[in-house]
C-alpha cells in the first residue's frame, strides 16, 4: 500500500476511535450520578467524577476567543480538584455520622443547546443561497434554547476527508424564520478552502458541530459611548457589526446615538440584513447606513473620508469585522482620517 494512503488511513481510524471515546465518555457523564451515593442496604459509596477530557490542540481556532477551549481545560482540571476534595471531606463526614451537604451530579457548564466547554450537534432546520459562494444555514434552536449576549460568537467544527477537524468563528444572528420563530441565522461565505467544501455540502436535515457561546475582546459600551462610533463589515463580518446594532436599539442609553454603518460586498445579492438594518434607521435617527460593492465602488480610503466627513471625528470609536486584510487596510484608513480607536472583530 502507498505511505501516504495508509497514513491518511491511520489518521482518519485514530480520528474515529477518538470521537468515539468522547462520545463514551459524554455518556456517562450524562446518566451516572456522582458524590455520596446511598445504597439500598443503608451504606454509603463515595463515587468520584472522572477528570475532564484534555482538548486536542485542532480544537483551538488560533483567534484569541475568550474563553479559549484550551485554556478552559485547566480551569476544568481545578474545579474537579476542588469536586473531590469536597466530596472527599463530605463523604469522611457521612462516614462519621455527621450531616453533609453534597450529593450532586457532574453536570457540565451549560446554556441551553449551548455549551462553550465541548461541540454539541445542532440540526440544520434550512438552506438558503443568498447569493454564489454563499449559504444561510436555519438552526433548530429558538431564543429560549440558543442564547447569545452582544459580544458573543459560536465556534463550528468540520471533519475533513483526511480525518482532521477544523474550527472556526461564526456569528449567528436571531431572526424569524419561516414559521415564525425566532432561530439562529448562520450566513456563511464559502471560499476556496476545505472548510468551506465540508459546509457547502451540507444539506438541511444534517447536523453542525459547535459549542459556545465565546466571549470576544470588543468592548460595545466603550466603542457606544463616543461621540461617534464607525461599524464597518466586509462580506459575512455584518453578523457580529448587526448584533452590535440590535444592541444599541433595544438599550435607550446608545439608541440614540451616532452611528455610521459601512457594509462592503461583492455585490448587491450579498448584502445580507440590509433590508434589516434600514428598518432599524426608521427607530435611530441617527444611524446611517452606505454600502459599497466590489464590482461598481469597492470601498477605499478617499471613500471612507467621504462617508464620514460630516462628522465630528475627535474621540470617535470603530469597530470592524471582515477578512484579515480587510481588516487591516480599514484600521489603516481609519488612522489615517483621524479614527485612532478602532477594535476588530
Amino acid at each position: 500500500m502507498n505511505p501516504a494512503v495508509e497514513k491518511l488511513l491511520q489518521d482518519i481510524a485514530q480520528a474515529k476511535l477518538r470521537a468515539e471515546e468522547r462520545r463514551r465518555q459524554k455518556e456517562e457523564l450524562d446518566t451516572q450520578t456522582y458524590g455520596i451515593i446511598h445504597q439500598d442496604d443503608g451504606t454509603i459509596e463515595l463515587r468520584l467524577p472522572p477528570p475532564p477530557t484534555k482538548p486536542d490542540p485542532d480544537e483551538c481556532c488560533h483567534s484569541g476567543c475568550t474563553p479559549c477551549i484550551l485554556d478552559t481545560y485547566q480551569e476544568q482540571l481545578e474545579e474537579h480538584k476542588q469536586l473531590c476534595a469536597d466530596f472527599q471531606q463530605q463523604y469522611q463526614r457521612a462516614k462519621a455520622g455527621k450531616p453533609t451537604s453534597i450529593q450532586t451530579k457532574n453536570d457540565r457548564m451549560s446554556c441551553g443547546i449551548l455549551n462553550p466547554l465541548e461541540f454539541r450537534k445542532v440540526r440544520i432546520l434550512h438552506i438558503d443561497q443568498p447569493c454564489m459562494h454563499s449559504r444561510l444555514l436555519v438552526l433548530e434552536a429558538t431564543a429560549l434554547n440558543f442564547i447569545l449576549a452582544h459580544g458573543e460568537h459560536i465556534h463550528i467544527r468540520a471533519l475533513l476527508p483526511n480525518g482532521n477537524r477544523i474550527t472556526r468563528p461564526f456569528t449567528p444572528v436571531m431572526l424569524e424564520a419561516e414559521d415564525g420563530i425566532v432561530r439562529p441565522h448562520l450566513f456563511i461565505r464559502l471560499y476556496d478552502n476545505e472548510l468551506s467544501a465540508s459546509l457547502e455540502r451540507l444539506q438541511a436535515g444534517d447536523h453542525v458541530m459547535l459549542r459556545g457561546p465565546i466571549r470576544t475582546h470588543v468592548d460595545l459600551t466603550h466603542a457606544f459611548s463616543s461621540n461617534l462610533c464607525v461599524l464597518v463589515a466586509g462580506g459575512s463580518g455584518i453578523a457580529p457589526i448587526f448584533q452590535a446594532l440590535q444592541f444599541a436599539h433595544i438599550n435607550s442609553s446608545y439608541k440614540n446615538k451616532q452611528m455610521v454603518v459601512l457594509h462592503c460586498a461583492r455585490n448587491e445579492q450579498a448584502l445580507w440584513l440590509s433590508s434589516l438594518i434600514k428598518h432599524l434607521q426608521a427607530d435611530m435617527p441617527h444611524l446611517a447606513y452606505h454600502t459599497f460593492v466590489s464590482h461598481t465602488q469597492r470601498l477605499s480610503e478617499s471613500l471612507l473620508h467621504q462617508a464620514l466627513a460630516d462628522y465630528n471625528r475627535e474621540n470617535a470609536q470603530a469597530i470592524v469585522c471582515g477578512p484579515g486584510t480587510f481588516n487591516e487596510d480599514v484600521s489603516c484608513w481609519l488612522n489615517n482620517i483621524g479614527i485612532k480607536h478602532a477594535q476588530l472583530l
